[in-house]
């Protein structure tokens, strides 16, 4: 096992450095190859090696490629392969959820007493069982997922599987090092001047939802309610990544910002998702009765847990978007539509669609 983690390193790597970084213009085909390449890599790491950081940027990697997808709606029926993207990322987040919960342990036991440390200690050995039966399951689920048949289903050619040589063991020629750059993108028919319009009217929609959800935001620790607000936030975090990618506008700023909230709604959603966890474990009547001594400490933890949630609502609100958040979109929008008008068959084609 080993083994195939160092194996993987370099195509992790790789892929990494495939994710939105540059400010060079690319066509939306371009964007979507390069998150299918990437989405392979980790997939095969997921596969492979159950490697956290893997499951992590496989995760992301879907959220961007379900972001991209979407503004291939007037043109292409994506909707089912954006469902497919988020099944696989709900089967990851379950395993993901125990990472986060064991990170956090790990941040709190330099700083903490005997005590404490012991029940910790306690929550840490239950939460790794469940994280390694957790990844069994998942890593079944996910070696069905084939992320060629998205690519096919998008018009992508794919490459043809590496031939095996005559003195070639079965691990040389195995698929477990899929060739980054397989797709070939211009084998993908997509015409960017609709996709210009269609993403000028998400754009505009993505952030009227989110300014609503802001303006009505208060401090809560309703898991529902900082679920929407987290949730639009990423909407349009990942709608002005791509459109930023393609050449229509910088918007470092906004994406800074909206990342950063992400962030601090995140960091809550840990700790209540933890406190959750640390609930439905002592909850069982069979494991309470067992570890009586035990169960009440892990409940004083989860107290703990309450007070840091509490602290975090009172820096989270109220929310104050930033006024160059509505002025980048409102900039990207009017430069997405200039394009669209560029191309006299773009209108026409939204409309009907």
């Amino acid at each position: 096992m080993a083994e195939a983690e160092e194996a993987l390193i370099p195509k992790l790597a790789e892929a990494s450095r495939r994710e939105p970084k540059t400010r060079e213009p690319r066509r939306l085909a371009e964007i979507i190859t390069a998150q299918l390449e990437a989405l392979r890599v980790y997939h095969r790491a997921v596969l492979d090696s159950d490697d956290i950081e893997a499951v992590h940027k496989m995760r992301v990697t879907t959220r961007r490629l379900q972001a991209s997808l979407d503004l291939l709606e007037s043109q292409l029926n994506v909707r089912a392969l954006k469902t497919r993207l988020r099944t696989w990322r709900r089967a990851l987040s379950r395993v993901r959820n125990y990472d986060v919960f064991l990170e956090l342990i790990a941040k709190e036991e330099p700083a903490r007493g005997r005590a404490r440390k012991e029940q910790l200690q306690l929550i840490k050995g239950i939460l790794q069982q469940r994280r390694a039966r957790r990844a069994k399951k998942v890593r079944q689920f996910l070696e069905r997922a084939d992320i060629d048949k998205i690519a096919i289903k998008l018009g992508l050619l794919v490459p043809a599987p590496k031939e095996q040589t005559a003195d070639a063991t079965p691990n040389e020629s195995s698929p477990t090092e899929p060739p980054l750059a397989g797709y070939e993108t211009a084998s993908m028919n997509v015409d960017e001047g609709v996709v210009a319009a269609y993403a000028a009217e998400r754009l505009e929609q993505r952030l009227t939802e989110f300014q609503a959800l802001v303006a009505q935001s208060h401090p809560t620790n309703d898991p529902a309610e900082l679920h929407q607000l987290r949730i639009a936030a990423k909407r349009v975090r990942y709608l002005l990544e791509n459109v930023s990618q393609m050449g229509f506008g910088d918007a470092s700023k906004a994406l800074l910002w909206l990342r950063t909230l992400q962030d601090r709604i995140g960091d809550w959603h840990d700790l209540e998702a933890l406190e959750e966890e640390i609930i439905t474990i002592t909850s069982a009547r069979e494991f309470t009765k067992q570890h009586l001594v035990e169960s009440s400490r892990m409940l004083l933890a989860a107290a703990h847990l309450q007070k840091k949630k509490n602290a975090l609502v009172t820096r989270l609100f109220p929310v104050r978007m930033p006024r160059h958040i509505s002025v980048t979109s409102h900039r990207i929008a009017r430069a997405l539509r200039r394009k669209a008008m560029a191309d006299p068959t773009a209108s026409s084609k939204t409309s009907a669609s």
